[in-house]
């Protein structure tokens, strides 16, 4: 397959793919793709086949079988679920709208459906404006968006880990390798106990995987939202499409060893796309601390409690 049918396909696939994109974007996505930064899909096709051994794995190391996964609607819960399912665990799907538009709770229960997970539903409109009530009463500052976002996405992840105790089994997390990098996501609310997809580019990995293993196209091709309230779009609140941010996150990956990710920066000539590269490179600096929570000090005197600890899991 030569180099302009997999650009064609990543352009045709990404999400927001109706945007139009700088000639830069498109060159610099070129020259990721030769260097397999964004591999071709026979590739994907055994980077998918991996993450279900995986899975099933983790299913006999640890002699767990149910997983639940909340379904917004979107590609990422939906590619989750298709991972477990492949891996013969049994995947309960649930829905858990909070004021939510209508289309994106369909699409969820589409997506139950079509990849045959257990069905679950919990409206948490009431619980979430019972919350956001009791919070405002003594904080006159609760009124933004995103802190109220983060009560839904926590009042969402409490409902699943309810449910996974009642099913005796754990939590999947649905993030993927570009909202990790971006700290697009809400502590305690959206990360779970095992992440299959949080290695995979959102820009081509994810939705080409998802078309692989099932996913309704409706959800392939929906417009990606967080779910949260907060904007009408990820590429709102990005400042940015997915490929634009995947282009330069991996840049600036790959310039780590190289001349440096201000050099990156400053040699880029065109201002706006500079500004995008700097907006990249705050977001990954501003929430570098979500990724390393908790954040764990070593004991003053026995610094390798940590170490051993874990030599101990692997032994058991």
């Amino acid at each position: 397959m030569n180099l302009n049918r997999i650009v064609d396909q990543i352009l045709a696939i990404t999400p927001g793919s109706g945007e139009p994109i700088d000639n830069w974007f498109i060159a610099r996505l070129e020259q990721l793709v030769d260097a397999g930064l964004y591999p071709k899909q026979a590739s994907l096709k055994k980077v998918a086949e991996q993450l279900v051994t995986n899975l099933e794995q983790y299913k006999k190391d640890h002699g767990i079988e149910d997983v639940v996964i909340g379904m917004s609607g979107g590609i990422d819960s939906a590619l989750t679920a298709a991972l477990f399912k492949q891996a013969g665990w049994i995947v309960h799907g649930a829905t858990l709208p909070i004021h939510q538009i209508e289309t994106e709770t369909d699409r969820g229960i589409e997506n139950i459906d079509a990849l045959r997970l257990e069905r679950h539903s919990f409206d948490l409109s009431e619980q979430f404006d019972s919350m956001r009530d009791f919070l405002g009463a003594y904080d006159t500052d609760y009124g933004g968006l995103q802190r109220q976002g983060n009560i839904r996405a926590r009042l969402r992840m409490l409902t699943l880990y309810n449910l996974a105790h009642k099913v005796g089994g754990c939590v999947g997390s649905t993030d993927n390798f570009s909202e990790l990098a971006a700290g697009f996501w809400t502590l305690h609310g959206d990360v779970g106990d095992i992440a299959p997809i949080q290695s995979l580019s959102k820009s081509w990995e994810v939705p080409a995987i998802a078309e692989m293993l099932g996913v309704p196209q409706a959800t392939i091709t929906a417009l990606p939202t967080d779910g949260l309230g907060i904007s009408t779009s990820d590429s709102d609140q990005l400042g940015m499409s997915y490929l634009e941010f995947d282009i330069l996150l991996f840049d600036m990956l790959s310039e780590l060893n190289n001349k440096g990710v201000k050099n990156y920066i400053n040699s880029i000539d065109d201002k706006g796309i500079k500004a995008k590269a700097q907006l990249v490179a705050d977001r990954v600096k501003s929430t570098a601390y979500k990724r390393a929570n908790p954040f764990n000090l070593d004991h003053p005197i026995y610094s390798d409690r940590f170490d051993k600890l874990n030599k101990l899991d692997r032994s058991l």
